[in-house]
């Protein structure tokens, strides 16, 4: 006899367990499906986060580099620029000008920004600023040589002059020629020769109504900026670079060379252009330079140099240090004011704007 019972309690239990498993089955999958959606949306999320900080570094340093590109062209910060780095990025630099300072020169806030419009995504914009100086590129010099600390000449050989020996008609130069300086400038009692009548002649001849100080402040030339605080980019920094081959430079070429330290120069190295020596200068032989001359310390010239443009020693004074007098010796020197050349060479060194260390930020 069959327990018809029995079975049918097995069977319904076998059926339970089945039944059982696939809503376990269900409720897994339907967890599995649950994680895998979470795992889509993070990953979405975190691909998201990816391309929105992408987007946001390119528009940072696409601001940036609009910055530097502006105040490195040849802008006035009269107007802005719009840069395209790519076809994705737009830069606007905005100068605002805040004041006047020394020497005519203007004193901006430039800000760039950056707005970055990739494909896919929201739109990215960064924006920096700093603040700059603009310059003309003149140095209001106050003689044909100009020495802070004095000035002793051997002998009545030689030429000082403070006439402009500029021509008219250079199309370089239109304001050229301009009203004489001084033929040398010294602080009281600065100027000493060894014999005979004066050499310097010009507007005055010789010019000792200030100390070295305020004859070099009058200049306007922030000479602490220009040998420690990147006023100037020169195209020669000596050392390490060597010094240039004026034979290879296109005529129109007046480069900037900066001595960091002290140097001597002879004939083999006459040239053109801003010759900066942050400390003291020997010129020997028949060195010859059209334009400008800035030397911190001393001069000594030994031989015939000619020098047309503007010479200027002992600008260390406008660091608290005390450089001894320039002696020029014996020899016939010729030192003239040339306002062509000395405009040419400070055009090139001093023109257009300057970041003024220490301003740059990021604008939030």
């Amino acid at each position: 006899m069959v327990n018809t019972r029995a079975g049918a309690v097995v069977s319904r239990h076998a059926g339970d367990e089945r039944g059982a498993a696939l809503v376990i089955v269900l409720i897994a999958l339907v967890g599995l499906t649950a994680l895998a959606a979470a795992g889509m949306i993070t990953t979405g999320a975190d691909v998201q986060i990816a391309e929105n900080m992408d987007a946001s570094t390119r528009a940072f340093f696409a601001a940036d580099g609009g910055l530097h590109s502006y105040i490195g062209s040849n802008a006035t910060g009269a107007s802005g620029a719009t840069f395209t780095p790519d076809s994705l990025t737009t830069v606007t630099v905005t100068p605002t000008r805040l004041t006047e300072i020394a020497g005519g020169r203007v004193l901006y806030r430039i800000t760039s920004t950056a707005v970055y419009v990739p494909a896919p995504g929201d739109t990215a914009s960064r924006t920096v600023s700093a603040v700059a100086i603009y310059s003309d590129g003149s140095i209001l010099v106050p003689a044909s040589f100009t020495s802070a600390a004095g000035l002793i000449k051997n002998g009545t050989a030689g030429t000082i002059s403070g006439q402009d020996w500029a021509t008219a008609g250079n199309p370089q130069c239109p304001n050229s020629p301009k009203p004489a300086v001084a033929g040398v400038k010294v602080p009281p009692s600065g100027y000493t020769q060894d014999g005979g009548t004066p050499v310097p002649d010009g507007d005055p001849p010789i010019d000792e109504g200030q100390t070295g100080r305020q004859m070099l402040e009058s200049m306007g030339l922030d000479w602490e900026a220009v040998v420690d605080g990147g006023l100037i980019s020169p195209d020669y920094t000596i050392p390490p670079d060597t010094w240039p081959n004026f034979g290879s430079l296109p005529a129109d070429e007046w480069p900037v060379i900066f001595v960091d330290g002290s140097t001597a120069v002879s004939p083999s190295n006459s040239g053109r252009g801003t010759l900066i020596v942050r400390d003291n200068l020997a010129m020997n032989g028949s060195f010859n330079w059209d334009g400008a001359i800035l030397v911190g310390g001393y001069i000594t010239s030994n031989g015939y140099q000619t020098v047309e443009g503007a010479t200027v020693a002992g600008l260390n004074i406008l660091l608290g240090e005390n450089p001894a007098s320039t002696d020029i010796g014996n020899g016939n020197k010729v030192f003239k004011y040339h306002s062509c050349k000395l405009k040419q060479a400070t055009d090139a060194a001093f023109a257009g704007l300057a970041p003024v260390p220490g301003t740059w930020s990021e604008v939030f």
